[in-house]
């Protein structure tokens, strides 16, 4: 009977959780960002010829704009996209799939992690409800974000490597690998995290659970083999690399190397082990290291506006206390099994850290998890502290603040996207497309460089054939100074405007010919997102 109460309190949740990740999809936020239209122009030319935009058949890295994009959203978005075609539900709906089958897998994982405490299902629905509420899911439940997905296997991967240890069934730690490996196939950063983060959970293993070496080591050795294919692939690490500080040093560097100068001329050599640039590159990785556990970070500010509704951080501000709450609960009873939490806690950051713009609440939401765990452990730690006398009252207490908290964050989501950050969603484009639609030979359409990618918002827009598309030679010719996708153009093309012809552009480049306005594309504080000219 206690099961059935159980489950149908984890049904209840994820129905909150999906109507959440599903309601208007499609318009909020309310235009598609130019990776999620690459992404979705990307699933259509495999679902419709099997090759990417480049005409790669079945490539295991997307080229996409020189970046490289893992290949599991595309293929698992194509499927989608097939079924409903190329629209921005179809382009979405995989992540936000994904992201509600992390709340029941996260319910799951958590009462295996915990199977031995008589808390294990009161902690397990807690945090699938604060998981299933959470702005950090929700915000990346609701967009094309590849990082969610691979959360999801990460997810799987540890509830199934718990199954195996719980259970003494070799099988499921096996069967925790493939979710592992598929999860470097998703995301940049889980190249680094998740091998980082295998190791120490078999590390866990043989040191608590007492799993014998050789399973340890074969485990290790299939999980080497899965992933060999992308290791050998230079390209497929390309984007991690192209966004780490180690390869952008000027910006690091520059002011160690005057004062290494400063130093050699002066012979002061403390100042040259402090100023030498091994050192130098240390403490910004530990200072980008600790900027992922600013508190203004997740509770209050976040950071890209992509990444958080306006006005509200990545995590709820009620949820602050109970997180440190549970994390002393955890110390205090000496659970072992929260070593994984911690050990997960800590190793999240280690990828992001090496970027150069941290913190990243995408390249980071691998941490997601644990934070929720906390929150949970905290409250159970509260209801055991506190009165029975006045446990109802803090019960009724607490919801309210939560859903004080809740409905804060949703009225800022639903309501404030779509006023408040337009500019970050790249709004105006896909009305201009719709407008370059229109225009008839023997009037050509120029898109200006500032319409930043604007080939793969014509592309999807237009829903223009990925056959016709790589015959005409695909997206290799972005190579070219100018190049047309069927009437127009794109690349530096204003020496072949003709007067008739129309220009696009959000007016951050001059274009130096006559012209007259046709049309200006607004944000909602009515400034201009996009200008359309006709050449006179």
């Amino acid at each position: 009977m206690k099961k059935n109460k159980y489950l149908l309190i984890l049904l209840g949740i994820v129905l909150i959780g999906v109507f959440l990740r599903f309601y208007s999809l499609g318009q909020v936020p309310g235009s598609l960002n130019w990776d999620e239209v690459s992404w979705g122009y990307n699933a259509y030319s495999i679902s419709e010829t099997g090759k990417d935009e480049y005409g790669k058949t079945l490539p295991l890295s997307f080229k996409a704009f020189g970046d490289y994009k893992q290949p599991m959203y595309v293929y698992l978005d194509s499927v989608f996209v097939k079924i409903m075609d190329l629209n921005s539900v179809s382009v979405r709906i995989t992540s936000a799939v994904f992201g509600s089958l992390s709340i029941i897998l996260v319910y799951f994982m958590v009462r295996e992690i915990f199977s031995r405490r008589n808390y294990k299902e009161k902690l397990a629905l807690l945090t699938a409800l604060f998981f299933a509420i959470s702005p950090w899911s929700i915000q990346f439940s609701r967009v094309a974000y590849e990082a969610n997905v691979g959360l999801f296997f990460i997810i799987l991967g540890v509830f199934l490597f718990f199954k195996g240890l719980n259970n003494g069934k070799i099988k499921y730690l096996f069967a925790s690998v493939i979710p592992f490996a598929l999860a470097g196939f998703t995301y940049h950063s889980l190249k680094v995290f998740t091998p980082v983060f295998f190791v120490f959970l078999l590390i866990y293993a043989f040191r608590f659970i007492n799993i014998k070496k050789k399973i340890l080591g074969l485990l290790l050795i299939f999980y080497v083999l899965i992933n060999l294919v992308w290791v050998l692939d230079y390209r497929t690490t390309s984007r991690g690399r192209s966004v780490t500080f180690f390869l952008q040093p000027t910006a690091v560097l520059n002011s160690s190397i005057l004062d290494l100068s400063h130093d050699v001329e002066n012979k002061d050599f403390l100042g040259q082990v402090i100023h030498n640039r091994r050192v130098v590159y240390i403490n910004k990785y530990v200072e980008n290291y600790l900027l992922h556990f600013d508190s203004s970070y997740l509770f209050t500010r976040g950071d890209n506006p992509r990444h958080h509704a306006p006005g509200v951080g990545i995590l709820y501000l009620v949820s602050l206390p109970f997180i440190l709450l549970g994390i002393y609960f955890l110390i205090r009873n000496r659970i072992t099994e929260s070593l994984v939490i911690f050990g997960w806690l800590l190793l999240a950051p280690v990828a992001s850290a090496m970027t150069i713009d941290p913190p990243n609440a995408s390249r980071s939401l691998i941490f997601l998890p644990t934070w929720d765990i906390f929150f949970a452990a905290g409250y159970v730690l509260a209801e055991q502290i506190i009165s029975k006398k006045y446990l109802t009252y803090f019960r009724i207490f607490f919801i309210l603040i939560l859903l004080l908290n809740f409905i804060y964050f949703t009225h800022q989501y639903f309501v404030h996207t779509n006023t408040r950050t337009q500019q970050d969603w790249q709004f105006g484009y896909k009305e201009a497309v719709e407008f370059a639609s229109g225009i008839e030979k023997p009037k050509k359409v120029f898109f200006a460089s500032d319409v930043e990618e604007g080939y793969i918002f014509y592309l999807f827009y237009d829903k223009y054939s990925p056959s016709e598309y790589i015959k005409e030679g695909g997206s290799e010719r972005r190579k070219s100074k100018c190049y047309a996708i069927g009437n127009s153009y794109f690349g530096n093309c204003l020496d072949q405007i003709r007067v008739g012809d129309i220009y696009i552009t959000t007016n951050k480049s001059e274009a130096n010919f006559e012209k007259k306005k046709v049309k200006d594309i607004k944000y909602k504080d009515n400034s201009t997102a996009v200008t359309i000219y006709e050449a006179i």
